[in-house]
This record gives structure tokens, C-alpha cells and sequence, in this order.
């Protein structure tokens, strides 16, 4: 009994030692000249979250927010005992509305602060041609026969008829994006796997680039016909250049994450 008390009284003493100890931490770095600092230059730095856009079954995704963590970037300061914002941590804010809470929505098209457009191609050969020589961020529809993983554009699985194979190859090889371009054939499929439901913002197809070309905005999913030939493409292209609009990956434009 002597030595569970002892035991007892031991470790009560180890508790208050370790309370005691983050107490005084805790005061001495908050009335740290180097702390007021980094709090007091906090907002200059500080990014605000941008909630989502809802509209009934649609949404346009938010972005996250950053926010100075300010122990961390005291961790970082404190052998310099400055101020450094090359030093500063930042903690992720989520948006108030969010897509990652309102994935039965349909996202028609990306957030416009991001500068950028995506494309996306099923199987016109030339266009995936182009595109991957020059370097083009396109997103491809693909299905059990289309998957290839030597390639460098972005994959989204489209098979409804061999829809789980399609999953297990992307899943192996770390390039699922759980984004679905939904159809009155997958939507069922996509929704079961809680995908990203997406709809194309405007369609390419072999007649109507003079119509959409002068229509393009930040935010636009575009949807590459099977039919349009690589001279209509190069203008689009040229288009989208002209209004100093980025050309990223589907999952890019649609993430809340900025762009860095």
C-alpha cells in the first residue's frame, strides 16, 4: 500500500512538473516580443476562405483560406529573434459552404479567381496527339480499353460497363481523381461512388467555334467533340492563350485548394 501511494504521489508530481513547465511555455511565448510581432503582422498574410456558389443542383467550388499559425512560426523565428515572413506557417480555413460537403451538386464550372480553363477529350486521337506533345493539361475520358498509364494526361474513368475494372487500374497506380462527367448512363454509378460530378461548361464540335470562342471565361470546362479537327482546336487554343487563361487539369480546376 506504502509504495502505491508513493507511485501515487510520484506521479502526481511528474503531472504538475509537465503542467508547470507548459504554463510557463506558454506565458513566457506569449508576452514574447518576437510573438506580438508575428500576431501583430498576422493579417497581411492571412488569406479569407471563399464559400461556394450554390445554385439548385449546381455549384461553383469555394477556395480555402490560410491562416498564420502563430506557435509554429515563432518555432521557426526564434533562433533568428526577428521577424521573417520567409519563416511564417500557415494553418488550412475551409469555406463555410464547400464543395467537399456538397458533393450531390453538379459543378458546371470552376472557381473564376483561378485564371484558368480545362479541357476535356474522349477519343479524338489527334487532338490527345497534339496535346500531349505540346504539353497540354487535357483531361481524357477513358474506359477499360482507352486506359493507358504512359501517358501524361489526366485520366477520368467513363466506363459504365466496366466502370469497377476502371476504378482498380486508376486506384493502382495513384491516378484516380474520383471525378465523374456525369451522363444519363454513369450518373447513378457516380453518385454511388461519391464521385465530383461535373457538366461541361460549353461543347467544341466540327460547326460552332465562332460562336463559343469570344465566350470564354476563367472557370469554363470544355468539352473537346470527337468530330472537331485539329485547325479548330489550335484556334481554341489560341483563344484561350489571348485571354491569359491557364489550361489545367480538370481536378486543378475544380479543387478549392489555390493555385500556387
Amino acid at each position: 500500500m506504502k509504495k502505491l501511494f508513493k507511485y501515487m504521489g510520484l506521479m502526481a508530481v511528474l503531472l504538475f512538473s509537465f503542467y508547470y513547465t507548459e504554463k510557463m511555455s506558454s506565458i513566457v511565448v506569449n508576452n514574447s516580443s518576437l510573438v506580438n510581432e508575428i500576431n501583430e503582422n498576422s493579417s497581411k498574410y492571412n488569406v479569407n476562405p471563399v464559400s461556394a456558389v450554390i445554385e439548385e443542383e449546381y455549384i461553383i467550388p469555394g477556395l480555402n483560406g490560410y491562416a498564420v499559425n502563430v506557435l509554429k512560426s515563432y518555432n521557426n523565428m526564434r533562433h533568428l529573434d526577428t521577424f521573417n515572413s520567409y519563416y511564417l506557417e500557415f494553418d488550412k480555413v475551409t469555406p463555410n459552404v464547400s464543395l467537399e460537403n456538397n458533393k450531390d451538386k453538379i459543378i458546371k464550372y470552376g472557381n473564376v479567381d483561378k485564371k484558368a480553363v480545362s479541357i476535356i477529350v474522349k477519343d479524338n486521337q489527334d487532338i490527345i496527339d497534339y496535346s500531349s506533345d505540346k504539353n497540354i493539361k487535357i483531361t481524357r475520358l477513358i474506359d477499360h480499353n482507352t486506359y493507358d498509364i504512359n501517358t501524361s494526361y489526366e485520366k477520368i474513368n467513363n466506363d459504365y460497363k466496366e466502370y469497377n475494372k476502371v476504378e482498380t487500374l486508376l486506384n493502382n497506380s495513384n491516378n484516380n481523381k474520383n471525378i465523374c462527367l456525369v451522363s444519363n448512363s454513369i450518373i447513378d454509378i457516380c453518385r454511388e461512388h461519391k464521385k465530383y460530378l461535373v457538366q461541361e461548361s460549353i461543347t467544341l464540335n466540327n460547326y460552332n467555334l465562332a460562336s463559343i470562342k469570344n465566350n470564354i471565361k476563367s472557370g469554363y470546362i470544355i468539352y473537346i467533340n470527337d468530330n472537331v479537327n485539329l485547325t479548330d482546336y489550335k484556334l481554341l487554343l489560341k483563344e484561350i492563350y489571348y485571354r491569359d487563361l491557364k489550361i489545367i487539369f480538370l481536378s486543378n480546376l475544380i479543387s478549392e485548394e489555390r493555385e500556387s
